[in-house]
């Protein structure tokens, strides 16, 4: 017994270091990357009322259904630029930055730019007869139960996420902006090359 008690200590204390060890050299450390942006398009972001990323954020990939009820993923989009917007149909400021958002899904291309309007808590009957009503060429999902909006932790609306050709999330905007903007369409294009 007494042979025991001496032995005890010496073998928690290998399995303490054993464990640190462990912890120390094959656990690799949490590093976060810094934010995608440089200093001139920060600021050129925060001049546009888009508060920019501080630090690497990968966009949540989701499946979203649309009003033709085919199914797509953000994924889809890699290699564009995506504006991911979420509005309602109940939403008037989200109504009065539409047309911008399509001026510049129409002026940028849909082979460089992509909006995907998120229907917060929408139907995709109401999102068809939204599209009836105003007729939008940019993509319009219907997110009735809200899964794609608690994903990406909106409360308020509009807003919109800016999303480089990689999937990197590189700003957000909360409330009405003017999307086809020179200088927003410019620093998209810039992202593009």
């Amino acid at each position: 017994m007494n042979n025991i008690n001496s032995i005890l200590p010496k073998i928690i204390l290998q399995i303490f270091l054993l464990l640190f060890t462990l912890l120390v050299f094959a656990v690799p450390p949490a590093q976060s990357k810094e934010s995608p942006l440089s200093a001139d398009e920060k600021n050129a972001l925060k001049i546009l009322r888009i508060t920019p990323a501080t630090q690497w954020i990968e966009a949540h990939d989701f499946a979203g259904e649309m009003m033709d009820a085919k199914t797509v993923n953000l994924k889809d989009y890699r290699g564009r630029f995506v504006l991911l917007n979420f509005w309602a149909t109940w939403c008037s400021p989200c109504l009065k930055e539409m047309p911008d958002l399509e001026k510049a899904y129409l002026q940028m291309g849909q082979e460089k730019m992509v909006v995907l309007a998120v229907g917060m808590g929408e139907s995709v009957e109401k999102i068809k007869a939204f599209f009836d009503k105003y007729g939008f060429s940019f993509p319009l999902l219907a997110d009735n139960k809200m899964e794609i909006t608690k994903l990406y932790g909106v409360r308020n609306i509009p807003v919109t996420y800016l999303i480089d050709p990689d999937g990197i999330v590189l700003g957000r905007a909360l409330g009405i902006r003017d999307w086809a903007s020179p200088d927003l369409l410019a620093f998209i294009d810039s992202r593009l090359k």
